[in-house]
């Protein structure tokens, strides 16, 4: 996997010509399938042109460079027209807020993570908002808790709440974590990443609380057969 921010600036080499085509300028996100449909390319030469490569035409994404089989690979954007509506839509999911199906503001993100064997988008890294108040530092989110990627909002689901991880220990040991796929291993990581979510749960709750009382609201009736006070009867 491969940071976002990464990308940019990163030299596309052509196989076929055996040279540089130009350099990453920036990544087009699909929201709707949760990836990186293309690459935009600014080429070298006098008379920079912008051009786009679709993730499917990559060969290889390296440390030090992107290589695809042709220079023809970087294609003019009246040939891709999907991709060109992508752009016009202006998604930027670095620096929007992530948010609950119950409303919840968990932070804003950060960065996010591409898997380079096919664009999609991994996880998110985020921090600040709600996540301050329970914890310091950075967290990651698995995309598949992620229910829509909006231009300015990226909404989650509830139990997004219970599978925070926090990135501790380094950025590639947190990684590792995340990329353990069997069940065991998923386990492991539900199980450290349980007490996190019951603390924002638990925070969620008491704010919640503290709302209703300042709001005046009356008293609401006992659950699960829990007992309430009586004022004695009179006779």
């Amino acid at each position: 996997m491969r940071k976002s921010k990464q990308f940019a600036g990163m030299p596309v080499i052509s196989m076929e010509e055996g040279q540089q085509i130009g350099t990453v300028r920036g990544l087009v996100v699909d929201p709707a399938q949760k990836t990186v449909a293309a690459l935009i390319i600014e080429q070298k030469g006098w008379f920079k042109e912008q051009r786009f490569i679709p993730f499917a035409r990559i060969h290889s994404v390296g440390d030090n460079a992107i290589t695809v089989a042709h220079g023809s690979s970087a294609q003019r954007a009246a040939k891709l027209p999907d991709i060109v509506r992508l752009t016009k839509e202006r998604l930027n999911v670095l620096g929007a807020r992530i948010v609950t199906e119950n409303g919840t503001a968990l932070g804003q993100v950060d960065e996010y993570y591409v898997d380079l064997e096919n664009g999609d988008i991994i996880g998110l890294e985020f921090s600040g908002g709600f996540l301050s108040s329970v914890m310091e530092g950075h967290a990651f989110l698995d995309s598949n808790f992620i229910r829509t990627l909006g231009r300015e909002v990226i909404i989650c689901q509830n139990e997004a709440l219970e599978n925070i991880v926090r990135m501790e220990g380094g950025l590639q040991e947190t990684m590792r974590k995340m990329q353990k796929s069997t069940s065991q291993a998923w386990g492991n990581t539900r199980q450290k990443t349980r007490s996190l979510g019951e603390a924002i749960n638990r925070t969620v709750a008491r704010t919640r609380r503290d709302q209703d009382d300042a709001d005046g609201r009356p008293e609401q009736p006992p659950v699960n057969g829990e007992a309430r006070d009586e004022p004695p009867l009179s006779h």
